[in-house]
């Protein structure tokens, strides 16, 4: 008896086959897609963290930092004498426990203005860490307006201690300074030409100059980022994403390489990711699909969430407005209250005229009753050699005296109503000049503020 072979035959070899043939590439496409998202997973997770990163040392240094060269992750803000826009995101630089973060490509919006002073206002490099803030002040005088003397030759003989002018050192008028279109004229703290001095410290009067690295904070960032996000459509040679015909501006963007080159053009990165360079810093749109030639994720802030997420509206419109509208109500008030010091300084020298009217009143009140004694004398001598034939002019004279010791009593009682209305007067005065050197106190407090503000940070 034979033994039976066994085995598999062709059929079923083929049947099998077959069926290898239609479960491996659902397989391998079951494992493509799991594995992508896997890694996708990671490489968000990283880009996330790397943002969080971003953002605080945006807080700590009131600056982005520049490119890395290569994965090291160390930033490098220049190419030769090019301004460093896009490279590998610096993770040495930023502290970050990630040294995968490091083949991250990383861009960073940089469009710098001139160096002086002036041109500040209007830089908007991300990197660079810039006082660009000047806060907007009114002019407050200096030295504070006093309501006394000290120098014996200016004061008044008739009252002692008091100016012979209102107003000396009086808060002056404003006016826009061509030269300085952020500050209304000058302040305690310099002159129109320098406006501030060249130290800057928080606890010192003034406490912050402009252009100095120690007056630099988050408020100065949050202008560069306002200013920056006007142009919605990117300028040229400026860092953006490319969303269809459209450059769209971006304070930075993070793209995370995916699982494979899928543009098979032998780099990790595909299409712009891959070309973005210093010249154009132009990314993948963050909402670019994935496809079998692309598969990179692309993580971008623009300038208005920044500049939302670091609460910059509140802060620029309490430095920049609040302050402002502040200190100019107070310079308002105190220039009334200045004014209506003068109307009672004029007051008062109306009553230092009554007091010298009453006494010239006394003066004629005494002539009047000197006149009226001598014609008693003359009356009397007229009686006698007319043997009384005229004794009525004794009466008449009696007459004269009584009505000039009427006037002496009227002449003293002006006299002390007159020299009680001045004392009234002199005491309005010091009152209110109290009230308007408090009041250029506080003027001049508010400015501080918000100098201090500005040194400080918000």
């Amino acid at each position: 008896m034979k033994r039976r072979m066994l085995g598999f035959t062709l059929v079923e070899l083929s049947v099998i086959l077959l069926a290898l043939g239609i479960i491996l590439p659902g397989a391998v496409i079951f494992w493509q897609l799991a594995e992508r998202h896997r890694v996708a997973g990671v490489q968000m997770d990283v880009q996330q963290q790397s943002r969080d990163a971003l953002v605080g040392f945006l807080h700590s240094n009131y600056r982005l930092p520049c490119p890395a060269v290569d994965t090291m992750g160390v930033e490098s803000c220049m190419d030769g004498g090019t301004l460093r826009q896009v490279g590998y995101l610096p993770w040495r630089t930023l502290d970050l426990p990630r040294p995968e973060a490091g083949a991250l490509r990383y861009g960073v919006y940089r469009e710098p203005s001139g160096a002086a002073i002036a041109d500040a206002p209007a830089d908007r490099d991300l990197a660079v860490a810039r006082d660009r803030m000047n806060p907007l002040r009114v002019r407050t005088p200096s030295p504070i307006p006093k309501n006394y003397v000290d120098d014996d030759t200016t004061k008044d003989a008739f009252f002692t201690g008091y100016q012979h002018t209102p107003n000396s050192n009086a808060p002056p008028i404003p006016e826009v300074q061509s030269s300085l279109t952020s500050v209304l004229g000058m302040t305690q703290s310099g002159d129109d030409a320098a406006p501030l001095n060249s130290l800057c410290d928080a606890s010192g009067n003034p406490p912050c100059p402009l252009g100095v690295q120690r007056a630099v904070n988050l408020i100065d960032i949050c202008l560069a980022l306002n200013t920056a996000s006007d142009a919605l459509v990117a300028p040229a040679g400026r860092l953006a994403t490319q969303a269809g015909a459209t450059r769209r501006t971006a304070a930075f963007v993070l793209a995370a390489p995916g699982l494979l080159d899928a543009d098979g053009d032998g780099r990790a990165f595909d299409g712009a990711n891959a070309t973005a360079s210093d010249a154009d810093p132009t990314f993948a749109s963050p909402q670019q699909a994935v496809t079998n030639h692309y598969d990179d994720i692309v993580l971008a802030a623009s300038h208005t969430e920044l500049f939302t997420e670091l609460h910059c509206g509140a802060a620029l419109s309490a430095i920049v407005h609040g302050h402002f509208n502040a200190a100019t109500g107070a310079f308002v008030m105190e220039r009334a209250m200045y004014d209506y010091r003068d109307q009672l300084y004029i007051a008062l020298v109306m009553a230092r005229a009554d007091v010298v009217s009453a006494a010239a009143g006394i003066a004629g009140a005494a002539a009047q009753s000197l006149d009226a004694a001598k014609e008693m004398v003359s009356a009397v001598a007229d009686t006698t050699l007319s043997a009384g034939a005229r004794s009525f002019q004794i009466a008449l004279a009696a007459v004269g005296i009584g009505l000039a010791v009427a006037s002496d009593a009227a002449a003293i009682a002006a006299q002390i109503d007159a020299v009680q209305s001045l004392d009234q007067a002199q005491q309005v005065y010091d009152d209110f000049a109290a009230r308007t050197t408090a009041m250029t106190n506080l003027s001049r407090s508010v400015n501080v503020n918000a100098l201090t503000a500005d040194a400080i940070d918000h």
